[in-house]
């Protein structure tokens, strides 16, 4: 929701920096929305696995939102708080006496796929100290094949994340979070210290990363920044935190019955935890807010992306239109859709799967395709959040965000898949909230009292005969994948 606001409220602004761009909005304490702004940011990608983003685009697009709010809310900000992307690298240095910046490496680049192939027992050797998967989508990889291009100049470049290196425009420290550092894949969160074991594979020191500094931990804005934006000189500046943690706490606070699940253009699923909880099977993985708030979770990497897949494939009408056709029909057992076009994340973390039908019959006609495609999605999200209850379990909720929340039918599909009962937070930017909490509490305001950060809206129940229609059906999916794409080694 947002609301008009007068000139003595006092606001803290959240800055969410995304990978389809940067969202601000304003927050009074009772977590209203009072102004807020969005642009998007141009993604590259191209046939070698490349997925980036250039750094002046998303600093500009960053920027120009936290002025066009300022300007809107007519609200004093009490503080600036940021929230960044998991397992975005980007690198800088020094040349010719000027400052150098590299491109933002996205978690979905995929350039590093022979070092991590290469890394792979070493990385999931590690897991009990960074609990993050071994998956290219992390650093260790990364930062070998990086150092492989330019190994005379890489050991003098700094390395961070966006949200780092943001920070460090506007403040002129060098700073990450826990989260942020935990997404990274070479910070060991049981000593709270970056990996020596991983840097080594990088050739990485510690000197060239940032300081890992509590996230409701701030900085003064620097004047010329300040001015800029149009903020006193001086405003603080909270490091915040990372985009899955910060959903969790802005959909459900430090409620650990309440779990998340965005549906965007991929999935994720998350759950809240008092202690550090890793996955014995490494299918989740396990970032702390601070030591004693851990979010467990895990991300696929294939949501919305498949209903625009099938849409595309199938053409004809609008997107909102085909899925309300398709979840109109009852579900078919006997035909299956593998989902996994872009490979996949959480909880498998296979690279090598790729999507599949399977089933079809004369009968069928593109919109039983789309139906099935929109199972298969449900049962990867039933899968998922099976593999985070594993480590979290009695989760009698979950708050749904993301994109694709608009089809009241797909919402229940969902809420069937995960059975158990579901709800929309309001506000709805869950991310942007989760990073007002922390900037409230670097203020110095208490930790929120439920319903706060967020009031549960648009409720639905699961309907328990759809729920076991999907268990049986992914069953079959697993039985199709195990035969098409099978496990080489167990781990």
């Amino acid at each position: 929701m947002t609301a008009a606001v007068g000139a003595t409220t006092e606001v803290v602004l959240a800055l969410d920096i995304g990978t389809s761009g940067a969202r601000a909005f304003t927050y009074d304490e009772d977590f209203v929305v009072r102004s807020g702004a969005s642009r998007l940011v141009r993604t590259y990608t191209t046939s070698d696995g490349a997925s980036w983003q250039s750094w002046p685009d998303l600093a500009l697009s960053a920027l120009d939102c936290v002025r066009q709010v300022i300007g809107e809310s007519g609200a004093r900000v009490a503080a600036l708080v940021l929230s960044g992307t998991a397992s975005c690298l980007v690198s800088s240095w020094t040349e010719a006496g000027e400052l150098r910046t590299g491109d933002v490496i996205l978690w979905s680049d995929r350039r590093a796929v022979v070092e991590q192939r290469e890394l792979t027992a070493l990385l999931e050797a590690s897991y009990p100290r960074t609990l993050c998967p071994a998956h290219v989508s992390y650093w260790p990889a990364k930062l070998q094949w990086l150092a492989g291009r330019d190994p005379q100049r890489f050991g003098t470049k700094r390395l961070g994340g966006a949200k780092d290196l943001l920070f460090e425009l506007l403040c002129g420290e060098r700073w990450t979070d826990p989260m942020t550092a935990a997404a990274t894949g070479v910070f060991d969160s049981s000593s709270w210290e970056w990996d020596d074991e991983l840097l080594g594979v990088g050739l990485v020191r510690k000197d060239q990363l940032p300081d890992v500094n509590d996230a409701t931990r701030s900085a003064p804005m620097r004047r010329d920044q300040a001015k800029a934006l149009g903020l006193p000189s001086g405003t603080p500046v909270v490091l915040g935190g990372m985009d899955g943690p910060l959903a969790q706490i802005g959909a459900a606070g430090w409620d650990e019955k309440i779990a998340t699940c965005t549906l965007g253009t991929s999935i994720a699923f998350r759950a809240a935890t008092g202690a550090r909880t890793p996955d014995p099977t490494r299918r989740a993985w396990c970032y702390p807010v601070s030591r004693t708030l851990w979010v467990v979770g895990g991300a696929g990497s294939n949501g919305g992306n498949v209903m625009e897949w099938a849409h595309d494939l199938v053409g004809g009408g609008l997107l909102g239109d085909l899925l309300r056709q398709a979840l109109a029909l009852p579900i078919d057992p006997g035909l299956l859709f593998l989902p996994y076009l872009n490979g996949e994340r959480s909880p498998l973390w296979r690279d090598d799967l790729r999507g599949a039908i399977v089933g079809l019959g004369a009968h069928h006609r593109r919109v039983d395709i789309v139906r099935a495609a929109l199972d298969g999605v449900a049962v990867a999200l039933k899968e998922l959040a099976e593999a985070v209850s594993a480590c979290v379990p009695d989760v009698a909720e979950v708050r749904l965000t993301g994109g694709f929340l608009q089809e009241d039918a797909w919402v229940q599909l969902v809420t069937d898949a995960l059975g158990v009962p579901t709800a929309v937070p309001e506000p709805k930017e869950a991310t942007a909230t989760g990073a007002a909490v922390l900037g409230w509490l670097a203020l110095g305001r208490p930790a929120p009292v439920p319903p706060l950060p967020s009031r549960p809206t648009d409720l639905h129940l699961p309907a328990m005969e759809v729920h076991r229609a999907l268990a049986a059906k992914a069953a079959s999916l697993r039985e199709v994948r195990q035969h098409l794409y099978p496990v080489r080694n167990s781990r």
